[in-house]
């Protein structure tokens, strides 16, 4: 599971090899259901990485991403947000814990109904991703020393 999850982080914070301002080269099954879940989303493009389709749109106000299989199914849907979305917890828990790190990446990560928080916090020796567990406390998904 882990390194599902490790593998969707890594299609949202790599570039994509391959862009499509429009639905050209994405798989059938794939456009039927995100137009069914997501009949009001505007401004779509898509990208496919590796086996992976992201759609990158905006829907009620929000900038959003959906992440499909190959064979259509939804896999999860992100979205970046400030520090001050999180809840009230996780955002005490980093200025406690972390007080000599800054932010460069924040997302809110929606999958089987669940949701969980990533960020990415940086100081001048490492950088690390720490991953939500429930809405109270961080642990460490990944370790990357500069």
């Amino acid at each position: 599971m882990k390194k599902k999850i490790f593998t969707i982080i890594t299609i949202f914070t790599l570039l994509a090899t391959s862009s499509f301002a429009y639905s050209d080269g994405i798989d059938k099954n794939v456009l039927n259901n995100f137009s069914s879940k997501f009949a009001n989303a505007t401004d779509v493009t898509w990208e496919k990485i590796n086996t992976y389709y992201k759609a990158s749109f905006w829907m009620n106000g929000l900038a959003l991403n959906a992440v499909f299989a190959k064979d259509g199914h939804i896999i999860a849907v992100t979205r970046n947000i400030i520090s001050t979305e999180l809840p009230t917890q996780l955002h005490e828990s980093l200025g406690n814990n972390f007080p000599n790190y800054w932010i460069t990446d924040l997302f809110q990560y929606t999958t089987h109904g669940e949701t969980k928080y990533y960020v990415t916090i940086e100081n001048s020796d490492e950088k690390e991703i720490l991953e939500s567990i429930g809405s109270i406390e961080w642990s460490v998904f990944k370790k990357i020393t500069k």
